[in-house]
This record gives C-alpha cells, structure tokens and sequence, in this order.
C-alpha cells in the first residue's frame, strides 16, 4: 500500500475514532443529567386486576400519551394498557405456572417480554409481538423463544431488543440478571414461523472482565433497555443498590469479537412517591431528539397510581 493511501486510512480512523468518543461522551453528559428535574405521571384504573402474589414488573412510555405496564400475580402474567391516564385494558400473557412477567421493551416496532415459571424457576417463555399501534390488542405472538433447564439460570426476569443492521437483537438475563443470553433473527424473518431467534452467546456476569468500567458493580437489575446513540449501541441497567436507592447504570455494548459490556456512567436517585426500579422501571428514548427519560412504577396498580420520570 502507497504510503499515501496509508496517510489517508489513518486519518480516517482517527477522524472515526475522535467521532465516536465525541458522541460516547455527549451521551454520558444526558445520561448524567437524569433526575435534574422530576414529574409524575398520574393514571387511574377500575378494571380488575390480581394483586396478589405479584407487582408491576416494567414500563414502557410510547409517547404522547401511552403506558404499557408488565405484571406478575398468583395466577397469571398480564400486561396493562394506560391511555391518557386511564387504564383501558389488563390482558392475560400467559396462564399459571408462567405467571410472572419481567422486565421489556418496545422496540423498532417489537415488544419483547420475558414470563416465566417463578417457582420452580427452571422454565420461561420470551414472547415477541408486532407492536406499532398501542391502541390494538397484542394478539399471537411473531416469536416464542423457551427455555428449560437449571433452576434460575433458564428464566427470563429483563429482556431488551433493538435492531442492528439486518438482524435484531435479544438481550434476555436470567434469575437477579447473572447471565445475560443474547439471541438474534433476521430482520427479514421476524414473521417466518419457519425461523427461529438464534441463541449466539451466554455470558456470566460474575465472570465478565471489567476493564474500562467506570466501577466494578454489576447490579441484578430489574430492566434493561438497548438503543442506538450515534450509531453505536448501548444498554441501560435499572435496579437498586445496597442503599436501596434506584440506580440506572450506562453500558457500552461491542459484539464484535465476542458480546461485551462497559459500563461507563452510573446515576443513583432517591426512591419518590411510593415508586421503585425494584418493581417496574423503563427507559423512554426519542432518536430524533436525543431525549432521554426514565420511568418507575409503584408496586401494583390501585386505583390512584402514580409513575415517576427522571429527565
């Protein structure tokens, strides 16, 4: 290779590279001004829902003025349509012993649940359904990925999906998110009975080195979220910490070689109006604006609820 050539190669890693870092640390400066002012969003039911042996698992805001609400119970697993701030329908995912739904996401036109047999924890069920118009019911899902083995490690409690180039991509962790299980489908099969999501790559969060990490811990996080900044992609954890204060941590997210996570901003905020990421928690991120929210839930649905949005 002429040296020129090399001279121009390598100015455009550097431009490249000098990009990426510019837009990493634009990212962490939103991230990091999550919870400089706060505001409720009220809403209020009178359908029956089962409050016993569950709570509220997830949250997802489909802007202006849609909440979808995972849950869990003594009986079934459900998901909760909000619709300026009444709730309009409760509807079952799946009967006993799947009953308890976990964290989602709605994504690229996808919703993506994890439910799973909390019990026995040896078995779940990722439901994936088409999920472009929140008013219209979930119907059959597109994909149903199971999953069976040893207690814990085969269930299914957070779940994220986003799109990356021609395939999407699944992130689903297991009992108090030790592993995380990635999987993958063409985009173009997404609605192929014939196709299934492909399990890639298993990796032990115990286990997974930390270099780069702007600390050491890696929390059981309650939700995961994925989403693109500037091309690249990134996940967002939610959970609480020791001090029982909800704390959403920032990965990168590599896949190449091999899946890798570094987590390069962390924020903590006080547990407000009776709401927690211990029980429901999810992020809102409009791409075209590059605004950033997070969301927590009380612990059921009453008739007077209340969810939390750190902006």
């Amino acid at each position: 290779m002429h040296s020129l050539s090399i001279t121009f190669l390598l100015t455009g890693l550097i431009w490249l590279t000098g990009q990426l870092v510019w837009a990493q640390s634009s990212l962490v400066q939103a991230f990091r001004q999550l919870g400089d002012s706060t505001y409720t969003l009220s809403f209020q039911n009178s359908l029956a829902v089962n409050r016993e042996g569950g709570h509220i698992q997830g949250v997802q805001w489909i802007a202006p003025d849609f909440l979808l609400l995972s849950g869990s119970s003594s009986t079934v697993s459900y998901y909760a349509s909000v619709k300026n701030g009444q709730v309009v329908k409760v509807d079952t995912l799946l009967q006993f012993p799947y009953k308890h739904a976990g964290g989602f996401q709605v994504n690229h036109g996808l919703l993506a649940v994890g439910v799973e047999d909390n019990e026995a924890k040896n078995s779940s069920q990722v439901l994936i359904y088409e999920f472009y118009d929140p008013t219209k019911p979930l119907g059959v899902p597109l994909q149903v990925i199971k999953r069976t083995g040893q207690a814990k490690r085969a269930t299914a409690g957070c779940v994220a999906i986003a799109r990356q180039q021609k395939q999407f991509l699944l992130l689903v962790g297991d009992w108090d998110t030790r592993h995380l299980d990635l999987y993958q489908i063409p985009t173009d099969r997404i609605s192929d009975p014939t196709t299934e999501f492909t399990l890639v790559e298993s990796i032990a969060l115990e286990e997974h080195f930390r270099d780069g990490w702007i600390d050491d811990t890696w929390w059981p996080y309650q939700n995961i979220n994925l989403f693109h900044f500037e091309g690249a992609l990134y996940l967002i954890g939610l959970g609480i910490n020791n001090q029982k204060e909800n704390v959403a941590d920032l990965f990168a997210v590599s896949l190449e070689p091999t899946l890798q996570l570094t987590k390069i901003a962390t924020q903590t905020f006080p547990q407000q109006q009776q709401t927690s990421f211990l029980w429901g928690a999810g992020v809102y991120w409009h791409p075209g604006t590059k605004k950033m929210k997070v969301l927590a839930t009380p612990y059921t649905i009453g008739q007077e609820n209340v969810i939390m949005v750190y902006q």
